[in-house]
């Protein structure tokens, strides 16, 4: 007697359209657009709270054009409380990769954003935030304070 078994592997890129979806929230999230943003959301974020943490999280991401991203990993979940679905993507910048974590929960037959976070990795050689010198800065005295490195592991989240 002959046995054969098949089994399929999902596809190593994820699901396309949830992808696509981490892509456009990255591009709303890099041009401010609040509106945009929100209305990714699932009915369980606070769009108030949301909102007050969008300028920390833009100014992880450099200005202009968000490259395309790399989905660097993806699962799905299914349970009593819903059906979940995590995807993992990295944006490769001159100077820094952004890496995004988004988890999009099913609300009736639309998948919402229910939490991302992004952070990033400054790459070496790179000196993204230069602080001017004294004097280029106009008429205020320069700090005597370091500068504060909040690209080099920064780090925000929604959720």
């Amino acid at each position: 007697m002959l046995a054969v078994a098949a089994c399929s592997m999902p596809s190593l890129t994820g699901n396309e359209d949830r992808n696509q979806d981490a892509q456009a929230l990255m591009a709303a999230l890099a041009k401010g657009d609040e509106a945009t943003v929100v209305a990714f959301l699932t009915d369980e974020n606070d769009a108030v709270e949301v909102k007050a943490q969008l300028p920390f999280l833009k100014s992880i991401i450099p200005d202009g054009p968000v490259p395309e991203g790399n989905t660097t990993g993806w699962r799905s979940f299914v349970g009593t409380d819903g059906t979940t679905y995590e995807v993992s993507r990295s944006y490769d910048y001159p100077d820094r990769v952004i890496h995004q974590n988004v988890i999009f929960r099913k609300q009736g037959e639309s998948w919402k954003v229910h939490g991302f976070q992004l952070n990033a990795t400054i790459k070496p050689g790179a000196s993204p935030g230069v602080t001017p010198e004294p004097g280029e800065a106009g008429d205020a005295a320069p700090s005597q304070e370091p500068p504060e490195l909040r690209s080099a592991g920064a780090e925000g989240s929604v959720a």
